[in-house]
């Protein structure tokens, strides 16, 4: 079985279309002001979450605290990203995604792996995933360790939104 949307077109007796205004109208307004509309069924298009589109970038968030990931995911999709949410450095590397991430975002100090040891393990599997730290711990040796293992930035929590979205968009317009 399909699913259907209704589309209606509404426009205006001369060369401007007016949808908004014409669809608050009444029926009555609409055949005084020379208006008409048409609606037609065509078949429902698939939501992101039904069939992901293949060219979107997909952003890898992998943070062991729930409501950074959920934050994070939600800032980031609203920009439409695909967003991928794990809750340990395992986690993201036993995934089927790895070779779609265009950037990775990654928690310096989790329990079981930490970030510095996700981004090594990434490394010996050949994978150059463009990767910046979140930390809520970070000082100047943190940051030289995470610049040495491969990071391109490194972020204090809570995120500067902007300059993590700044960052991303960068990351993926470079590929």
């Amino acid at each position: 079985m399909r699913s259907y949307e209704a589309v209606v077109e509404v426009s205006h007796v001369g060369t401007e279309n007016y949808l908004f205004g014409a669809l608050r109208r009444t029926s009555r307004e609409r055949r005084q002001a020379g208006t008409r509309y048409r609606a037609e069924a065509r078949p429902h298009r698939a939501t992101r979450e039904e069939d992901p589109v293949r060219d979107v970038p997909v952003i890898a968030i992998v943070d062991d605290d729930p409501s950074v990931r959920e934050a994070l995911e939600r800032f980031l999709r609203t920009f439409t990203f695909q967003v991928r949410s794990f809750a340990s450095g395992e986690e993201f590397l036993e995934s089927s995604e790895l070779r779609r991430v265009s950037c990775l975002l990654l928690d310096l100090a989790m329990p079981g792996m930490n970030g510095i040891e996700v981004k090594q393990e990434l490394g010996a599997r050949g994978l150059r995933i463009p990767t910046v730290f979140v930390t809520a711990h970070a000082d100047d040796e943190i940051e030289q360790h995470v610049m040495a293992a491969g990071a391109i930035a490194i972020l204090p929590k809570p995120v500067d939104q902007q300059m993590l979205l700044r960052l991303v968009q960068r990351v993926v317009g470079e590929q």
